[in-house]
């Protein structure tokens, strides 16, 4: 199976065969339904399943990772890329993948830029340029990114007090250019905790790239990032995500493939019967925290290669990064159950929901913040446990084709929201928050700045009152 094309239609035989997700994923998932429509025509009339075919199909993946089985993500990626090397990538493409440069353009003048993304005339030429659906609203852009924040803000502190623990804080696009009140809560609820906050040099982790088939793109993203977050770890910190997709990236795509390379390999014990202990790594897109597995070390050696789209990246190098990268979430959850976590938190009176995200759920770490939320005095939170999707898919959800789409899938979940009525979302997703933004009323809001407001009302009530 040399081809996109075989790959595909291998996928596509197999899932048909399977048959299981006919109707698992027949709502929140476009890709499901897609397959056993050609699979159900490929049997009926015998008519081979053409490349356009497979091309729609692959558009129609926003990796929401709902599926069930690894195989057929890695089919659609490795086919996407392939289909962009070999018909090229358009201006639109081109354009709408490289987050980190909107993001840097816009916030060069944002006045400029909010005025002209509110001004129909302009606003239909860069729809047009872009390939972007008219009717998809955009997120503010701030007067002060978050990378100008930090860097003022350091500039005026003076030294602080020896932290307990010491993390590096990767803050991804979303947060960094368009929402840095996220970023901010982050660096202010860390550091009540105790913790160092340190804002290491960073670009795009790499997935809008990567899911548009752009491997040139992603991997100039990547390099950069697997530099600065190396140092980081060599100085002692860990790694903390508050976006769950750039979490993913960097706990799990990075290193797929990675503990199968000789340059890990070699570095493991071999028992007598000649098996060594392997943390388990499946195709590309595998599931972070699955354990470990014994395997034969010349079954190993043979067999299992480090051939995936990183795999021309040292591989201690991405199992490092990887393996000191945590959730934010998961990283307070762990304070807490050290007894390190700070629980003087002031009430907050509001009837919440509060929604885990895809990728967060891909990182099979449960779901923290709803835990922690729950130790905040007056706030009522129900979960949202149902596997429901959002629909936006990042940058997929700002496309022409797409946004149509993106409402489609998210209509389970926002029927949902309607049904729990609450006064505030809280969700980690930036991007489930420019969707809830535009198709709900509720306020929305990351669970780290719910902390921050928990831990000013608690301040607030405690500081002594003038006389």
């Amino acid at each position: 199976m040399n081809s996109a094309e075989d790959r595909l239609r291998y996928e596509i035989n197999y899932c048909g065969n399977c048959d299981v997700c006919r109707n698992l994923l027949d709502h929140s998932c476009l890709v499901f339904p897609e397959i056993f429509k050609l699979y159900d025509k490929k049997k009926e009339r015998g008519e081979e399943i053409s490349t356009g075919e497979l091309r729609r199909l692959v558009g129609l993946c926003n990796f929401c990772a709902l599926c069930p089985c690894l195989n057929i993500r890695e089919a659609l990626l490795k086919a996407k890329t392939e289909y962009r090397e070999r018909y090229g990538a358009g201006f639109k493409t081109r354009v709408i993948e490289d987050v980190d440069r909107i993001g840097r353009l816009g916030g060069t003048l944002p006045q400029l830029s909010n005025l002209l993304l509110q001004n129909k005339v302009t606003r239909d030429w860069i729809d047009r340029t872009a390939g972007l659906h008219r009717a998809r609203e955009f997120p503010e852009i701030p007067k002060e990114d978050f990378s100008k924040w930090i860097k003022r803000r350091k500039e005026n502190r003076g030294p602080a007090a020896e932290p307990k623990r010491k993390v590096a804080y990767f803050a991804g696009c979303t947060a960094k250019f368009f929402f840095p009140e996220v970023a901010k809560s982050f660096v202010e609820v860390f550091e009540m905790n105790g913790v160092e906050v340190y804002y290491p040099k960073q670009k795009c982790c790499g997935m809008p790239a990567f899911l548009e088939g752009g491997i040139k793109l992603t991997m100039k993203f990547v390099e950069y990032n697997l530099s600065s977050l190396m140092e980081a770890v060599a100085a002692g910190y860990d790694i903390v995500c508050s976006c769950p997709t750039c979490g993913y990236f960097l706990k799990s795509i990075l290193k797929a493939g990675a503990y199968h390379s000789p340059e890990y390999t070699d570095t493991l014990a071999v028992s007598d019967g000649g098996y060594v202990k392997l943390p388990r790594d499946g195709p590309i897109l595998s599931s972070v925290h699955d354990g470990t597995s014994l395997v034969w070390v010349e079954f190993l050696r043979t067999y299992l290669k480090d051939d995936g789209y990183f795999s021309s990246l040292s591989a201690r190098e991405r199992i490092t990064v990887a393996e000191n990268t945590y959730d934010a979430g998961e990283y307070l959850l762990r304070l807490y159950s050290e007894e390190e976590f700070d629980t003087r938190l002031g009430p907050l009176s509001a009837r919440a929901a509060y929604y885990p995200p895809c990728h967060l759920r891909e990182q099979k770490i449960g779901k923290p913040y709803y835990h922690l939320l729950g130790l905040i005095p007056g706030l009522s939170l129900e979960g949202i446990d149902e596997i429901y999707c959002c629909g936006n898919g990042g940058i997929m959800g700002f496309k022409k084709y797409f946004y149509p789409l993106s409402i489609r899938i998210s209509g389970r979940l926002i029927t949902k929201l309607k049904m729990i009525d609450p006064q505030l979302i809280a969700t980690d997703c930036l991007s489930c928050r420019i969707q809830f933004n535009q198709l709900t009323t509720y306020k929305t809001l990351h669970p780290l700045e719910v902390f921050k407001e928990s831990y000013g009302n608690y301040q607030a009530q405690t500081k002594p009152h003038k006389a």
